[in-house]
């Protein structure tokens, strides 16, 4: 019985974690990768720094970001954090 009893309380905990802490990150991730997969020139965006910017130019792995007309910066793909709504 004692051994019945702890088998469950580690699958009760086993599906703790995976419901607290797995299934919401791998919903962060799919989201974040909608979001590099829709990027394209023209978007307002902002970067995990906090630069605000409009793309000029997408590449696999780098995008050029004009922040202030004529000054453009060259970040990854990956540091963009969100689409800002007009």
């Amino acid at each position: 019985m004692d051994g019945v009893l702890g088998l469950l309380w580690i699958v009760l905990m086993l599906g703790a974690f995976y419901a607290l802490l797995l299934r919401p990150q791998r919903r962060n991730m799919a989201a974040h990768q909608a979001l590099m997969a829709s990027l394209q020139e023209g978007d307002e965006v902002m970067t995990m720094g906090g630069i605000y910017g409009r793309i000029e130019k997408v590449d696999d792995q780098i995008i050029e970001l004009e922040v202030a007309p004529g000054t453009s910066f060259r970040v990854a793909r990956s540091a963009i954090s969100r689409k800002v709504e007009n």
